[in-house]
């Protein structure tokens, strides 16, 4: 059940590019986290300048107006190879599919417990499973 929130700079992607960047992150849950085709959900937003601020560079790693913030919440679980492997491919996805530098990526995963997620009626419905999409 990863909920995706992707930000960009507002202009920065056209609906076509936003396609592939959407597609992109959808298709690394699946081959990584093995989640099924129809357990999507993506929040896209699309800030201006005023409200995407970030420095030039960080790390070692330059940032341009490519710059995304994805971040990722799911549940609990997931070992950390299993999560470091996410990172490699949904970076490796989205630069292939946008052409953006591989700087250009800065990825957040969050995780909870299972009894932290609702998918509706304020039910908890993977409360009991400790690992799953």
């Amino acid at each position: 059940m990863p909920l995706a929130r992707i930000h960009v700079l507002e202009g920065r992607y056209d609906e076509p590019g936003l396609g592939k960047l959407s597609q992109a992150v959808q298709d690394a849950l699946i081959a990584v986290l093995k989640i099924p085709p129809d357990d999507f959900f993506q929040i896209i937003h699309e800030l201006p300048r005023r409200r995407f601020r970030h420095t030039p560079s960080f790390l070692g790693l330059k940032y341009s107006d490519d710059f995304i913030v994805l971040e990722l919440a799911f549940i609990a679980g997931r070992p950390k190879e299993t999560r470091l492997a996410l990172l490699r491919e949904l970076n490796a996805r989205i630069t292939a599919a946008t052409g953006i530098s591989p700087d250009d990526l800065m990825i957040q995963l969050v995780e909870g417990p299972g009894e932290n997620f609702s998918f509706g009626q304020g039910l908890a419905q993977r409360a009991f499973i400790s690992q799953t999409a």
